[in-house]
């Protein structure tokens, strides 16, 4: 009798938590954006996505644009309807990539190495050593970090957003 209890409620538990989960799945929404945007744009910039049954949802923008050392911009959607995206970034934050960052690094180091040989000759190797360090961080301070961007026709999962 014992058993017959625990595997009824196991099953209800099971199906309890299956139910549950098909609950949140289907809240989930697909839009799709009708513009590009970009961390380049000013914050307040406002944007629309529509889902696959032509509602349009609107919202506005929050930037931070790619500042000196390498740093990457950002951005933040915020939608006017009552949604919120799904973002891998727990606080919804769009961030430019890492792909440009690295070959900027690795292009200033081979400045760096070219700066190194070509003044070895006049300077000697170790004073051309520290015009390589010198050239390498300069080119590493003056460049920019990758934009965030988003194209038309990017899709976004949004989901509906909790009452306070």
């Amino acid at each position: 009798m014992k058993t017959e209890l625990r595997l009824l409620s196991l099953a209800l538990l099971v199906l309890a938590t299956i139910s549950l989960t098909t609950i949140s799945v289907a809240q989930t929404t697909t839009v799709t954006l009708t513009a590009d945007l970009s961390s380049k744009l000013p914050t307040g910039t406002v944007f629309t996505a529509k889902d696959s049954f032509g509602k349009i949802y609107e919202g506005y923008l929050i930037t931070h644009r790619a500042r000196r050392m390498l740093r990457s911009g950002s951005m933040v959607l915020v939608f006017t309807d009552p949604v919120v995206p799904v973002m891998k970034d727990p606080e919804g934050v769009i961030h430019g990539g890492n792909k440009m960052r690295l070959l900027k690094l690795g292009g200033s180091l081979a400045a760096a190495k070219l700066a190194d040989d070509a003044v070895d000759g006049a300077l000697g190797a170790t004073k051309a050593r520290y015009f390589a360090v010198g050239v390498s961080a300069m080119l590493i301070a003056l460049q920019k970090g990758q934009e965030a961007k988003l194209h038309a026709g990017d899709t976004i999962e949004v989901v509906p957003r909790r009452a306070p």
